[in-house]
């Protein structure tokens, strides 16, 4: 027990440790049931706690002058919304008779939560594209720390936990939750870890982890496009490859018919060596006939007329040969540069059907790359 006569004595003491407590202090002078002087912390006020309010019968600091003697507590949630610590000490007259008390008032805090400060600057910035770190209690968000690289602006210590909330999810079901959630929330694609704190009453709160996902977004949708590309790639490059090897086939058909083509110009050549030794001899019995016709005088004259045409029929088929031969040659020169071109035509088909075969390979090898990006993304 403390004189009130020293009560200033408390108060000084007071004022220097109420903002060193790093979770956060609340001092209060209580006259009989009065509350007269309190000093709080910027980071632990109570407004149920006010100058000139009386405290309750049931209050341990009312207890601690019945019982002269100092008590501590740990005060649930239910009763102020927070969980509590408090230690009142009643303060005695020259009589040694309880007339107040000096009640100290603390968050109680899981031992995460307080060395969260400690902690959470240092493990926001390991993470290479940075994070956010938060703790909440029962309810609302009570700290947070972001990175140099990111934070979550829309969040504030205050802010009121919903049932959209992982962390509201966490506190009722009682296990740690993962999620991932689009740009439409946060701005980003996100990757949310939270998992629950426990004291000997149950949940007390939450630790939750928020990691962008932005480069794996970015790197899923560009293997998503790559993926779509390459299909459509193929389905062309395997249209071209079925058009090369029908190129490649109608090529080798018309090489073939070339070569047949050559065959029945060589026939022709032979029927007009036929037709110009038809012709020879044909001038020749012209001849012999025309020299008999004289001979037989006058009685041999309609068949000399014979004679004389089957002459000219023969010297007229002697001219139409070279004619023949000549066209032949030139069918024969421009098929030979036909057949030329057509060897050319038929080993570029040839490549390109193997060319086309190799791109469509290629792109396989290129699709089954892309699916491995796509499944690499998710993990990140």
């Amino acid at each position: 027990m403390i004189n009130i006569k020293d009560s200033e004595v408390l108060k000084s003491i007071a004022l220097l440790e109420v903002e060193i407590i790093k979770t956060g202090i609340m001092f209060l002078l209580i006259e009989n049931r009065t509350i007269r002087w309190k000093v709080a912390s910027k980071k632990f006020d109570m407004d149920v706690f006010k100058e000139g309010e009386d405290v309750s019968e049931s209050a341990i600091a009312v207890r601690a002058m019945k019982e002269a003697r100092v008590l501590t507590e740990n005060v649930p949630r239910e009763k102020y919304g927070k969980r509590l610590s408090t230690v009142a000490i009643p303060l005695v007259d020259d009589l040694n008779n309880p007339v107040g008390a000096f009640s100290i008032v603390l968050p109680k805090l899981h031992p995460v939560a307080e060395s969260f400060n400690d902690f959470a600057p240092i493990v926001s910035e390991l993470f290479p594209e940075g994070a956010f770190i938060y703790i909440s209690d029962l309810k609302e968000i009570i700290a947070m720390q972001g990175s140099n690289k990111f934070t979550l602006n829309n969040m504030y210590v205050g802010y009121k936990l919903t049932e959209n909330d992982i962390a509201y999810q966490t506190i009722k079901i009682g296990k740690p939750q993962t999620r991932e959630v689009d740009a439409s929330r946060y701005g980003v694609p996100v990757y949310i870890s939270n998992f629950p704190m426990y004291e000997e009453e149950g949940i007390v709160g939450t630790l939750g982890v928020v990691v962008p996902k932005e480069a794996a977004g970015k790197l899923k949708n560009m293997s998503e496009s790559l993926s779509n590309n390459i299909s459509q790639i193929t389905d062309t490059v395997e249209g071209l490859s079925s058009n090369a090897m029908e190129i490649h086939q109608n090529e080798q058909i018309l090489y073939t018919h070339i070569h047949s083509v050559t065959d029945i110009l060589e026939k022709i050549n032979t029927v007009t060596e036929f037709i110009s030794s038809v012709a020879n001899q044909s001038n020749m019995l012209g001849l012999n006939a025309a020299i008999e016709a004289a001979r037989a005088g006058e009685m041999g004259k309609g068949f000399s007329v014979v004679a004389n045409e089957i002459r000219k029929l023969s010297s007229q088929s002697k001219e139409t040969v070279p004619q023949i031969n000549s066209l032949v040659e030139d069918i024969k020169r421009k098929i030979k540069e036909v057949d030329e071109r057509c060897k050319h035509s038929l080993n570029a088909s040839e490549e390109q059907a193997a060319s086309t075969e190799e791109i469509s390979a290629s792109i396989q090898e290129l699709s089954a790359m892309t699916n491995e990006l796509h499944n690499l993304s998710k993990n990140l």
